[in-house]
């Protein structure tokens, strides 16, 4: 069954949680569907959060590695995400400038 990020208890959401803002509101990217989505949204596995949209072809405990804060990637990325919103839309695809996957 797949449990979301926000049925987690206040104490858990810290060690599970992609951003520093450990709310479900926080918004969180996954490079591999290449999707935001809220972090309450996402799936909680063994260890890791994984995508919260079930299309995505990444699993659960190998999409820690595919899940970023939705701002901090933004600016790591830098003018490769500058068309990119302040605030992003569900299941909608932000592809980085120069990305041709």
């Amino acid at each position: 069954m797949r449990r979301p990020y926000r049925e987690l208890p206040p104490e858990d959401k810290a060690s599970y949680g992609v951003t520093d803002d450990p709310r479900d509101e926080a918004w969180v990217y996954c490079d591999t569907c290449k999707r935001a989505m809220p972090q309450g949204d996402c799936v909680v596995g063994d260890v890791f959060l994984g995508c919260a949209y079930e299309d995505c072809p990444s699993q659960t405990n190998l999409a820690f590695e595919s899940l970023y804060g939705w701002d901090a990637y933004r600016q790591e990325l830098g003018s490769a995400a500058s068309h990119w919103p302040q605030e992003p839309e569900r299941d909608k695809e932000y592809r980085p400038m120069g990305d041709g996957s």
